[in-house]
């Protein structure tokens, strides 16, 4: 076999993996966010000076009345930009929690965009 032929072969390896993992990555994803019923379009926010102010404080109290859950917290990190900081509803119950990820875009000052953490703790 020569050495183009090899290389077709490789690429073609690589392409089928890369698909596997993101199907993958898909499915683990969907799941997730059927069992936690969590709205994540709903996370979001402004970085304004050194500090991150978020627009979902009153969907969490929304979230625990239509979900029937006891305690929701989000905790959110413009990594580089500011401090990360943690938002709740509910009361903590101390064990059961669900947890979710999601990475976003914030704006911040200057019509910047900025990329976002976000986890999604739940119970």
């Amino acid at each position: 076999m020569g050495f183009l032929e090899a290389m077709l072969a490789m690429m073609a390896v690589v392409l089928a993996l890369t698909a596997f993992i993101g199907a993958a990555a898909l499915l683990i994803s969907a799941d997730a966010d059927t069992d936690l019923r969590f709205d994540l379009d709903k996370l979001g926010g402004e970085v304004v000076g050194d500090e991150f102010e978020p627009s979902y404080e009153d969907y969490l109290q929304e979230y625990l009345d239509v979900t029937g859950r006891v305690y929701v917290s989000v905790e959110a990190e413009v990594p580089g930009f500011c401090a990360k900081i943690t938002t709740s509803a509910g009361k903590d119950p101390g064990s059961g929690y669900t947890t979710l990820f999601r990475t976003a875009t914030v704006s911040g000052d200057g019509e910047r965009v900025l990329p976002a953490v976000f986890r999604v703790i739940a119970c």
